[in-house]
């Protein structure tokens, strides 16, 4: 099933795992309805105690031990058409994103974990080191899930 659009509730839950260090989504305010859809999307997946993918079904049934995970599907349809723009247009061979792009997507794709910050040396800052005088001092480049996310095909639906 190729994934659907997603509803701005869907967005949230979907930034929300995005967010998480390991993608993990706490399905504690999550209807059963939403979760369904959530899954059969392939927006989100849950193994077994052997690791293995379970099934829609599996995962419904689950007593929920195992997270939900997201995937690159449900990554990339978190973000809006500005963000996926500077994940996929104009970016340099070694993933730094063009200059253009806005300080305010750089931000949100850092804090989804599809771009990091570095400075001249090439170390990861936490910020772009605008002081608000001098602007940007570090530049924005794609993670390698960045490029993954990038990377996918507007029908993919790679889990």
């Amino acid at each position: 099933m190729s994934p659907t659009a997603p509803t701005s509730r869907t967005v949230i839950y979907l930034k929300t795992a995005s967010a998480h260090p390991h993608g993990h989504l706490s399905c504690t305010r999550v209807s059963s309805r939403l979760l369904r859809e959530l899954l059969q999307a392939r927006y989100f997946y849950r193994n077994d105690l052997d690791g293995f993918v379970m099934d829609v079904e599996e995962a419904l049934a689950s007593s929920g031990d195992q997270p939900l995970i997201i995937t690159p599907v449900g990554r990339r349809a978190a973000l809006t058409t500005a963000q996926l723009a500077a994940l996929t247009n104009g970016v340099d061979p070694d993933g730094r994103l063009a200059p253009s792009v806005p300080w305010p997507t750089t931000r949100a794709l850092a804090a989804l974990g599809l771009a990091e910050f570095r400075g001249q040396q090439g170390g990861t800052q936490l910020h772009d080191g605008d002081d608000g005088v001098s602007g940007r001092r570090h530049h924005a480049f794609r993670t390698p899930l960045g490029q993954l996310v990038a990377e996918l095909g507007e029908n993919d639906d790679r889990a």
